[in-house]
């Protein structure tokens, strides 16, 4: 347990009184933290389980909630309203679920080179919001005071940690990868080494 809670430290100010304590143990995460975590988790999870990342960005109605998700976080965030533990969770939750809703299909087709399988239909429209709606309504299950719940949400905290450094870990070798192709490229070679004189850099010839 120690070593979850040095790990969350470079995350969260762990500031206990601003913390969830169940069962008798309190949460390595601020409850604001905590919930993007499960946001992230929950979300990510249900994208890639029901293949939706594969169609680009969700539909415009959960677009628009999700972009609305991102810009209430700074207003909880730095306190402008601060109503209470379930708020702040609530507040994460949602920020939680737009970046990921957001991130998670976008690096999928930028993976895919571009490429979008399938469109967004009635059914998985009516998908997004029956789980934006189940998402919304987590805060009330801080009512349960089992152990087993601690756990679930300390498990779910660390896949959405996980998660979010899986994503940016492939946007960066998906980067590399074309900046070396883009290296070797014809069009770009010449332009180097033309820089390369205009700035009085000289390479030694190769064998």
């Amino acid at each position: 347990m120690k070593m979850m809670v040095w790990l969350f430290s470079f995350l969260c100010a762990q500031d206990a009184a601003r913390s969830f304590v169940i069962a008798g143990r309190t949460l390595p995460l601020c409850q604001r933290c905590t919930g993007v975590y499960v946001g992230l988790a929950a979300s990510a999870a249900f994208l890639w389980l029901s293949g939706l990342h594969r169609r680009g960005l969700p539909p415009r109605s959960i677009f628009y909630a999700n972009v609305a998700g991102l810009a209430l976080m700074p207003v909880f965030g730095f306190h402008v309203l601060d109503p209470g533990p379930l708020w702040r969770f609530w507040s994460g939750l949602i920020f939680g679920n737009a970046v990921a809703f957001l991130a998670v299909p976008a690096v999928s087709v930028l993976l895919q080179r571009g490429r979008v399988r399938g469109r967004h239909t009635r059914g998985s429209v009516a998908g997004f919001w029956g789980f934006y709606v189940l998402l919304n309504a987590a805060p009330l299950g801080f009512s349960v005071q089992a152990l087993s719940w601690y756990w679930t949400l300390l498990a779910m905290c660390v896949a959405g940690v996980g998660g979010m450094a899986l994503v940016v870990g492939s946007v960066a070798v998906f980067l590399c990868a074309q900046g070396v192709v883009l290296w070797r490229s014809w069009e770009v070679r010449p332009w180097v080494r033309s820089a390369w004189k205009r700035w009085g850099i000289a390479r030694s010839p190769s064998r």
